[in-house]
């Protein structure tokens, strides 16, 4: 979530998911609000149910939460959406949420405080399969606990529905929502803009059972767009919802996103005059930068919250040994595969980007990466890992490497890894793509793969939401990880509110996924590398969201 959500993300991701921010969101009325950006298939479009980035993407602009994430001055602050006012208790446990009474759906029906609710509940009950299943357990929501012990009991459904009902989220009236903690929780109000807490409508659920959020047409949108026009691996048509209590501020009429996941081609379509929006990588990138210098278009740059790294299967072959996991690991040489494969992005050494929040203090300012790499090193702890799994010869090692859609970038890190470990190790690395981004998603939920190229974009701006994911249990753990010291440190450290203490908890947790007890191998940390024609204004980051956010943009001068 990605944010963050969000998000898992795509290992290539990188090349085609970041966006411009914006000078100004207000029309010249002469120009025609049409924009054609970049566009991502949809894994679905229930807000319970989507766990990927590209889903994410549609999610951030075609869904509202309680609250929303906006950039100002450069930073990320929380402002009020779907809410109109938050009241906190003084010992910080119950929150009384009062609603816009002007919020509507696309078919005009007011939003209720009961489609919070209901959504919640739908969202923790294990009968929906959520990824996020975990979520509001994270957010240590009253009785929330409680369902998961009975889930992981193996007890009756109508048991488990009986706990769910009774959990801290209630309607008090259609416009005020009452949220009551077990324990005090430092980054409650900023998890309420995470799209997976956006309100659903039970009849349209009931309407539609297992097929809810897999037909754009068949869906209620309460955010400033709808998606009016989808063909899978071609293009996604966002328009303006005009019953978005906010409407008359929303100037952009229309969105086109163009499904491609070759950066080259996108490229090609920017200079050409059928894209408003790129992003660019390798020489495209450089040559980019110079025009943009020039004054052609704009272009904005920066760091962003994506962590990248792959994904070990713990459960599978020779990557059962923590040995193992870590030699691969040490191996890595980051920047020379960067510069192989994207000529962009930051080397990681970690789980954690820079710039993300630990109440008042930035994380990564106050730990600093431990990991090294180290080929010598790498070489023993191999050998030491594969003799305690019986192997004395390395070429008998075959460690699938699941990469998604096959493009140049996807293909240009699938050689680099074969080629590093195939030569510093003698294990052999099978290259697998997938046909589409959907096939990808499902093998990984599934945990069909020795190794997965892939990532996450916090869900909102505190740390917790990089580490949650690997908990025993979480649907979003990729890997089958599971530590009891790990799962035991991340859960104190969700209910602490002394930063300090909090800083230091999250800090073990990161040594152990990291060096101890690997759960991944880092890569990289995203950046922004966009580029947009000059009359485009008013793009949006979500650093912590979806890709774009739409909402403020306008056409001025085209």
């Amino acid at each position: 979530m990605k944010k963050k959500k969000i998000l898992a993300v795509l290992l290539a991701g990188i090349v085609s998911s970041t966006v411009l921010a914006g000078c100004g969101s207000s029309s010249d009325g002469a120009s025609e609000q049409a924009l054609n950006l970049v566009g991502y298939d949809f894994k679905s479009l229930d807000p319970n149910k989507v766990s990927d980035s590209d889903s994410f993407t549609s999610l951030e602009n075609i869904y509202e939460c309680l609250t929303k994430e906006v950039l100002k001055d450069g930073k990320e602050t929380t402002e009020l959406a779907g809410a109109e006012k938050i009241e906190k208790s003084s010992d910080g446990l119950t929150y009384t949420i009062h609603l816009r009474k002007d919020a509507k759906w696309s078919d005009g029906k007011p939003v209720k405080a009961s489609e919070y609710e209901y959504s919640w509940k739908r969202l923790t009950n294990p009968s929906t399969g959520a990824d996020y299943m975990t979520l509001l357990d994270e957010l240590n929501v009253k009785g929330v606990s409680e369902v998961m012990a009975a889930a992981e009991a193996k007890k009756s459904g109508a048991e488990v529905d009986k706990l769910v009902d009774q959990i801290g989220v209630q309607a008090k009236d259609d416009n005020t929502l009452v949220v009551t903690l077990a324990k005090p929780t430092p980054y409650f109000e900023k998890a309420l803009s995470f799209r997976v807490l956006a309100p659903v409508r039970e009849d349209k659920v009931k309407e539609q059972g297992d097929a809810f959020g897999a037909d754009p047409a068949k869906m209620v949108y309460n955010g400033p767009f709808t998606v009016s026009e989808y063909a899978k691996g071609s293009k996604i048509v966002y328009k303006k919802n005009d019953t978005y209590w906010d409407a008359k501020n929303i100037k952009l009429e229309k969105a086109t996103g163009h499904i491609i996941t070759e950066t080259t081609t996108l490229v090609k379509m920017f200079e050409g005059g059928e894209l408003d929006i790129t992003s660019a990588a390798k020489d495209d990138l450089s040559r980019l930068k110079e025009k943009a210098k020039n004054g052609e278009f704009q272009h904005i740059s920066g760091p962003d919250a994506g962590a990248y790294f792959n994904y070990y299967n713990v459960t599978r072959g020779v990557l059962k040994n923590a040995k193992v996991r870590k030699a691969m690991s040490l191996a890595l040489d980051r920047q020379q595969f960067l510069d192989v494969v994207y000529k962009r992005c930051i080397p990681s050494y970690g789980l954690v980007p820079d710039g993300v929040n630990c109440g008042s203090k930035i994380y990564r300012k106050e730990v600093p990466q431990t990991l090294k790499t180290s080929v010598d090193e790498a070489k023993k702890l191999m050998t030491e890992g594969l003799k305690e799994e019986g192997i004395t010869d390395p070429s008998k090692v075959s460690i699938d490497f699941l990469l998604g859609e096959q493009s140049s970038i996807t293909k240009g890190i699938g050689d680099y890894i074969q080629k590093t470990f195939e030569e510093t190790f003698g294990i052999k690395i099978k290259q697998d793509f997938t046909a589409d981004a959907q096939t990808y998603y499902k093998r990984r939920t599934e945990k069909d793969f020795d190794m997965c190229g892939g990532g996450w974009t916090a869900d909102y701006n505190d740390v917790s939401s990089y580490f949650t994911i690997f908990t025993t249990g979480n649907g979003n753990n990729s890997g089958n990880y599971s530590n009891k010291e790990f799962d035991s440190i991340v859960k104190e450290a969700s209910a602490e509110t002394d930063e300090n203490k909090r800083i230091e908890l999250y800090k073990k947790a990161e040594d152990i996924l990291i060096n101890q007890d690997p759960a991944v191998m880092p890569t990289y940390y995203s950046d922004v590398n966009t580029f947009a024609k000059n009359y485009v204004k008013g793009y949006q980051i979500p650093k912590f969201g979806g890709s774009y956010d739409l909402s403020g943009v306008s056409i001025q001068g085209k």
